[in-house]
């Protein structure tokens, strides 16, 4: 092996020789008496476009390391720093390895053997010159990576080594990133070889990766990036779990859901998400049979493997419900009716009970009404009480309400008395829950005449046998005070407190007036709430703050005052029951922002929350879809501005301005599509297109649509969706299309 103080010598100009001689660096031929098998690698942080954060080269040392030993007075490291520290030699070898690296051409052999020397000694001296794992990982990452990247090249020469014993280099002195082994793992899939050797290779590779990963402990940020391939964390697990299932279908070994989620040791990924990771990375084209092959296999085992009515789906169904995300319920509930139908195990009650509540949550009551009545087409004859109740909840719920007409309200205070009457017929008995859902619809539609007629019915206050539950005076109260009868319900609201039975009004209940006083702007009227919910040691939620701050500004500013925001935020602060986060302040400016209600307060929340969470992507795109439906777009674009150079610059946050940019200044949003189009970490999608041709087909703009289409020729999507090949279709008899968009729409509607 070259002695790698020679080469570091021969490299050094006199000056620098000095310096280096002054410090003691490099005077002696390194003898590595330390095995760096058991050093430990800086974990991975992403930055904000999913890359991996960067500090890359000597300038990131010297701006972190704020103190620094001095060599020559034996001051030590201050180590309560997280950021690595700098050192002399760490930074002098380092930079002369870098050097050469940048300097070697086709033939690496001399790079390679002089940084394996320099890795060997630095952990030698790591402990006595208190050198951090950090600092040695952060340093070399830019230099592994650039040598790394070299070494894939055609050309290139490691003599008697290979890129596979490069990786064990870096592993063994703690200097590779899950990067690394991305990147060999594209370089396999693009050499040309058989691809049962590609495929073996890249599996390989993975249980390398594993044993890495095993013993990698340390933490920290990494600074890996180079060439075409953008970092992402999903890489290597989708491109080993597509390579899994290749080897298998090659070797006639059965394809099994359950190993490949071991080998990965993961949750398995959608297949589209392979789709995508191949795409990403310029393999798709030379893997499009075998995909398709590997996607219609993992589609037939997961609805076989699939239980309609099993927890995974229940787990699904909660997720879903609690993300308001009516989307992914549409999803999961037609890949169990295709599962129930292929492993003729019918979809139960609960099953569908589930889903409906889940639906009600994302306020889709009209797909609950769909789904209860599949579940009687089901035969389900006598559906529990618990499908009524969800089925009750939706009809009388007052977003539901609130979109009908004064005779469409009448018809469905008449569908809740017929449906009480049903659940009834069928010898299903009423709970006091049922009870106080029933008497929550009529409230919610100001028929107090049936809340009173139905108490007297049903409940032991009356002729009836069900006791009065504090949700049944919950939505009394609720109701009066939707329906402005204040009055009533400030009077309703003491008799039910002065009860025996203790009756204590929920924080909705105290939310919903305190929302109407912010209204009137009743400054009295929201100080006796807040001191009755006090005390009655009612918990204040994010509806109470949020009203609470409406007022205030709109009390400031009728008096001609500016509000002290931090006055008012200290308050909640101090209240203790609403944690002052990222996401209680996305709420309570979402709520600022409704209707337009009250933007400048909105503004000014958002101006003191984006200073403690600069990078808050629900933060900034809350604000920034207020400012485009109700404040100034000037503000919008530079929100929008911030947000994809500061936080993350995705599809996402376009399609936010496009989409709302279309009903105010369409131009201006057709400028955003053509922005898009030019990304290189953004592109338009099918949600994309979708705001498009739904706005200009409405517009009749005949140009622009064929445009739209003709840009969907030249650059085809990925991933469709199932919405915008049916728009797409509809226009194919009056617009022109490209053979390879034509194609692409016939083969999605065979698969649909």
């Amino acid at each position: 092996m070259i002695p790698l103080r020679q080469n570091v010598f021969r490299n050094l100009t006199r000056t620098n020789l000095v310096k280096v001689r002054a410090s003691g660096v490099l005077i002696s031929r390194f003898q590595s008496s330390v095995a760096g098998g058991n050093s430990t690698v800086a974990g991975e942080k992403l930055g904000k476009n999913g890359a991996i954060a960067s500090e890359t080269g000597e300038n990131a040392l010297v701006d972190s390391a704020k103190q620094v030993r001095n060599n020559n007075t034996g001051n030590r490291i201050n180590n309560s720093k997280k950021i690595p520290q700098r050192n002399a030699k760490l930074r002098d070898i380092s930079n002369q390895i870098q050097d050469l690296v940048k300097a070697s051409k086709s033939d690496l052999t001399e790079a390679v053997e002089i940084m394996e020397e320099g890795l060997s000694y630095l952990r030698e001296i790591q402990l006595s010159e208190n050198i951090t794992d950090n600092s040695i990982y952060f340093r070399f990452q830019p230099i592994v990576t650039e040598l790394l990247f070299k070494a894939l090249e055609p050309n290139s020469t490691l003599g008697s080594r290979s890129a596979e014993d490069l990786l064990d280099i870096f592993s063994k002195y703690g200097v590779i990133h899950r990067y690394h082994y991305t990147v060999v793992a594209v370089k396999y899939f693009k050499s040309g070889e058989d691809k049962a050797v590609i495929y073996q290779n890249v599996l390989q590779l993975w249980l390398k990766f594993l044993e890495f990963d095993r013993n990698n402990k340390a933490t920290g940020m990494a600074s890996v990036k180079a060439g075409n391939i953008e970092y992402r964390p999903y890489y290597l697990p989708n491109l080993v779990y597509f390579a899994y299932g290749q080897t298998c279908a090659l070797q006639g070994v059965n394809f099994s859901l359950e190993d490949a989620s071991k080998l990965l040791n993961q949750d398995l990924p959608n297949v589209i998400l392979i789709r995508n990771t191949l795409k990403d990375l310029h393999l798709f084209t030379g893997y499009k049979n075998e995909f398709q092959e590997f996607q219609k296999e993992v589609n037939s085992q997961n609805f076989e493997a699939m239980d309609p009515n099993g927890h995974v789906v229940y787990r699904r169904i909660r997720d879903a419900s609690e993300k308001k995300n009516g989307n992914a319920l549409n999803s999961i509930y037609s890949e169990i009716q295709e599962a129930a139908s292929r492993n003729k195990k019918p979809i139960n009650e609960d099953t569908l009970i589930r889903l409906m509540d889940g639906y009600f949550e994302a306020g889709r009551t009209d797909e609950v009404f769909a789904i209860f009545q599949s579940l009687l087409a089901h035969g389900i004859e006598k559906p529990s009480i618990r499908a009524w109740d969800v089925v009750l909840r939706a009809m009388g719920s007052p977003s539901y309400v609130n979109r009908l007409s004064p005779a469409q309200k009448t018809k469905l205070g008449t569908n809740i008395e017929k449906t009480v009457e049903t659940i009834l017929s069928n010898g299903t008995e009423l709970t006091a829950k049922t009870l106080s859902i029933v008497i929550s619809g009529f409230a919610t539609l100001d028929r107090f005449d049936k809340v009173d007629e139905y108490l007297q019915r049903f409940s032991t206050e009356g002729e009836g046998k069900l006791p009065v539950i504090a949700p049944t005076k919950n939505n009394i109260l609720i109701g009066l005070v939707l329906n402005k009868k204040i009055t009533e319900a400030e009077t309703k609201l003491k008799e039910f407190v002065n009860e025996k039975n203790g009756y204590v009004p929920s924080s909705s209940v105290m939310n919903t007036f305190l929302g109407y006083y912010a209204k009137i702007s009743n400054f009295a009227a929201v100080e006796g709430i807040l001191e009755f919910m006090k005390k009655h040691n009612i918990p204040e939620e994010v509806g109470t703050v949020t009203s609470v701050i409406d007022i205030y500004f709109k009390m400031h500013h009728e008096k001609g005052l500016a509000a002290d925001v931090d006055q008012i935020l200290q308050r909640v602060s101090n209240s203790k029951s609403v944690p002052l986060n990222d996401f209680t302040y996305t709420a309570i400016i979402d709520g600022l922002l409704k209707d337009g209600n009250n933007v400048a307060a909105a503004r000014s929340i958002f101006d003191r929350a984006s200073k403690k969470y600069a990078t808050s992507a629900h933060l900034y795109s809350a604000m920034l879809r207020g400012e485009l439906d109700y404040g100034s777009i000037e503000a919008a674009e530079k929100l929008f501005d911030v947000y994809i150079k500061k936080i993350r610059n995705d599809t996402r946050i376009w399609n936010t301005m496009i989409n709302l940019l279309l009903h105010k200044r369409e131009e201006l949003a057709l400028q955003y599509y053509e922005n898009l189009k030019n990304e290189k970490l953004a592109h338009p999608n099918y949600f994309t297109y979708y705001f498009l041709f739904n706005h200009f087909i409405k517009r009749g703009k005949k140009e622009t649509i064929q445009s739209l289409i003709d840009d969907l020729g030249q650059r085809p999507l990925r991933d469709f969706g199932s919405e915008l090949p049916k728009i797409l279709n509809k226009l194919a008899g009056d617009y022109n299309f490209s053979p390879e968009l034509s194609n692409i729409l016939a083969e999605q509607k065979k698969q649909n």
